[in-house]
């Protein structure tokens, strides 16, 4: 498996002195544990994660300057455990300083229990190809979380910049960005539909997705709230790998919570992507 996986970053790495290279940090509050300062990895583990990113079929996840389509280079980097065991796929943007209202380039990209954001080969930082070196604000995109920007731009080249979006003192974007959890900044859970809000309670909640999709599932027959569905799915909040809305680790409990804590109470409480359309 290491012969593997050495092979594969060579020949990413191959492509890091045209263009710039990136290596963002981040952690996702609906798999993020605290307590252990790492993310859950329940959908690797559980044989769900894709070889091929899922953002080109997705809504409102447009690629730019040749992102789009990127698999995983070899078998043995979803066979990686502990830390740098790979949770989900990301979607990395950069925008430039003189127009922040859509990207100049976009990649898919792969992203370690640890926060670290890897290329398809789960080791090289994310590069892209062919974009001249400058000032860029970079963006960090999930598919059921609030999308993050840096405030200010960085300059970035063939030489990688790492960019922490875990510190509270790397500046976002926008106003209430992201959650604080144990000191640590994390992105906001819970866009289930994709509309680049979370909403708990109220019309077009998210909440209503997650029970639309369990009772809906062709397996559960009795329409059981309990039900377990398992997949990779936008309702699956928490990335354990099941969309469960009663019972044990639910996901509608995980939202619950977020609204609570964060919401001063108030569960129909709107949290909106602080990223410029």
């Amino acid at each position: 498996m290491l012969f593997c996986l050495l092979v594969a970053a060579f020949a990413v790495q191959m492509n890091a002195h045209n263009g710039v290279n990136v290596s963002p940090k981040l952690f996702l509050a609906g798999a993020y544990e605290p307590a252990a300062g790492l993310m859950r990895d329940g959908i690797r583990s559980n044989g769900l994660l894709p070889n091929k990113e899922p953002y080109s079929t997705l809504a409102n996840f447009d690629h730019f300057g040749g992102g789009g389509g990127e698999t995983v280079v070899s078998p043995a980097v979803l066979q990686v455990t502990g830390k740098n065991a790979i949770v989900d796929w990301v979607m990395v943007e950069l925008r430039s300083s003189n127009d922040i209202s859509k990207p100049v380039s976009t990649r898919s990209a792969l992203l370690q229990r640890d926060g670290d954001v890897v290329s398809t080969d789960g080791v090289s930082p994310v590069n892209f190809l062919g974009l001249p070196e400058g000032n860029y604000h970079v963006v960090v995109r999930h598919r059921n979380h609030l999308g993050i920007m840096t405030a200010n731009p960085l300059p970035l080249s063939n030489v990688t910049t790492l960019v922490d979006f875990t510190l509270t003192s790397t500046q976002l974007y926008g106003t209430n960005p992201c959650a604080i959890i144990g000191g640590r900044q994390v992105m906001w859970l819970g866009d289930a539909n994709q509309d680049k809000r979370v909403i708990h309670q109220g019309p077009n909640n998210d909440i209503f997705r997650l029970y639309s999709a369990v009772l809906s599932a062709p397996a559960n027959t009795t329409q059981s709230g309990n039900y377990l569905l398992k997949g990779y799915l936008t309702t699956d909040l928490n990335l354990d790998g099941y969309a469960a809305f009663y019972g044990p680790n639910n996901d509608k409990a995980f939202s619950f919570q977020q609204a609570a804590l964060y919401g001063s109470g108030l569960l129909n409480w709107i949290l909106t992507e602080q990223i410029p359309n």
